[in-house]
C-alpha cells in the first residue's frame, strides 16, 4: 500500500508538469513542432497590418476571432524587422529609415512556435516627424550653419580657446584634418563660450520650433601642447557639462554629469529643453547658444584654483520638435 501511494503520488506530479505552462518568453521549453496542429492553428488566425500613414503601421492580432487557437496561444511577438519588436496584441511601428522591411507575427503554442510574415515594408525616405529634424550647426570643417562667432565668455578662465580656435590659424585638430572646439583650462571655475548669432533668432518654447541641443564631447586624460601640459586632473564629483540658452538678458542651463569613465573617448550627448519651465529667459528669443565646462576643485579654495585639462567639442546639432506625423 505504501508503494502504490507513492506510485500514484509520481504519476500525478508528472501530469501536472505536463499541464504547467511553460513560462513567457522561454520558447525552448515548448514541445518540438506539430505541423498538423499547428496549420489548424493557422487557418484560424486574424492579425490586420494597416498603414495608418506614410511608413507608420498599426498591427494587430485579434483576440476572440481564432476559436481554438485563443487557448492554445500562450503568447504572441512581432518583430518589425527594423531592430524593434512588441508582445502587444496591437501596436504601433514606425519606419524610420528608408529601406525594405518584413513584419513577422509569432505565436507560441505547446504544439510550437507558429511564425507567419504579415507584411512586406517599403520606406522611401527618412521619417523626420517622428525624431525631430537634425540641423548640422556646426562641426568646425565647414562654415557654420547660421551666421556668427564663438565668443570666449570667460577670459580670466579659459585657455587656449583663442590659440586653437578653429576660426584661428591654428586650429586643433582631432585626429587629423578634423577640426574641433578646444576649450583649455588652469584654475577658476566654468570655462565658458558661446555662438553669439549675427541676426537669428531661435523659438525654443513649448510651441516653437526648437527643442534639443546635441553635440559629441571628448576629454583626454593627458594632454600637451606647446603653451603647457593641461592633464585632467579633478575629481568626479566637480565634472560637469552645461548647454546653455541665452536671450540678451539672462541663461537657461541644463547641466550633464561627466563620468571619469567617460574620458579619453568620444561621447554623443543631447540636451533637451522641451519641458523646461524657461525661468531666467524669454525662450522665443534665445540668441547665443553656451558651452559651459567645469572641472575646477577644492572648494575650500574658493574658486577652485587646482584644476587643469581640456575638452574638445564636435558636430553642434540643432534638433527640431516632432511636429507629429499623423497630422
Amino acid at each position: 500500500m505504501k508503494y502504490t501511494s507513492q506510485l500514484l503520488m509520481f504519476l500525478l506530479a508528472i501530469a501536472l508538469w505536463k499541464c504547467e505552462p511553460t513560462e513567457v518568453g522561454v520558447v525552448d521549453d515548448y514541445k518540438k513542432q506539430n505541423p498538423e496542429s499547428l496549420n489548424k492553428l493557422a487557418e484560424q488566425i486574424e492579425i490586420n497590418v494597416t498603414e495608418i500613414a506614410a511608413q507608420i503601421y498599426e498591427v494587430e492580432y485579434v483576440r476572440g476571432a481564432g476559436g481554438e487557437a485563443d487557448n492554445a496561444i500562450q503568447f504572441i511577438t512581432w518583430d518589425f524587422g527594423n531592430g524593434e519588436t512588441s508582445k502587444q496584441d496591437k501596436d504601433t511601428v514606425y519606419f524610420i529609415n528608408p529601406g525594405e522591411y518584413t513584419i513577422v507575427f509569432n505565436a507560441y503554442t505547446y504544439d510550437g512556435e507558429l511564425s507567419k510574415e504579415a507584411e512586406t515594408v517599403t520606406a522611401d525616405e527618412l521619417l523626420e516627424c517622428a525624431i525631430g529634424k537634425r540641423v548640422m550647426f556646426d562641426n568646425f570643417d565647414d562654415d557654420a550653419e547660421y551666421a556668427g562667432s564663438w565668443v570666449q565668455k570667460h577670459p580670466n578662465d579659459v585657455v587656449l580657446f583663442k590659440d586653437y580656435h578653429v576660426d584661428g590659424d591654428a586650429p586643433y585638430q582631432f585626429p587629423e584634418d578634423n577640426n574641433v572646439l578646444l576649450i583649455g583650462k588652469a584654475g577658476g571655475w566654468w570655462t565658458e563660450v558661446a555662438y553669439d548669432f549675427d541676426t537669428e533668432v531661435f523659438d525654443f518654447s513649448y510651441a516653437g520650433m526648437w527643442r534639443k541641443v546635441a553635440m559629441r564631447f571628448y576629454i583626454p586624460s593627458t594632454f600637451e601642447v606647446p603653451e603647457g601640459n593641461f592633464d585632467f586632473n579633478i575629481p568626479e564629483s566637480y565634472l560637469n557639462l552645461k548647454i546653455g540658452l541665452n536671450d540678451g538678458s539672462g541663461r537657461q542651463e541644463i547641466e550633464r554629469k561627466i563620468k571619469l569613465s567617460e574620458l579619453d573617448q568620444w561621447i554623443d550627448v543631447e540636451f533637451d529643453f522641451t519641458d523646461n519651465a524657461f525661468n531666467d529667459i524669454d525662450p522665443t528669443k534665445v540668441e547665443s547658444i553656451w558651452v559651459m565646462f567645469t572641472h575646477a576643485w577644492d572648494n575650500d579654495r574658493g574658486a577652485g584654483r587646482d584644476g587643469t585639462g581640456v575638452i574638445m567639442v564636435d558636430d553642434i546639432e540643432l534638433v527640431q520638435k516632432v511636429p507629429g506625423c499623423l497630422e
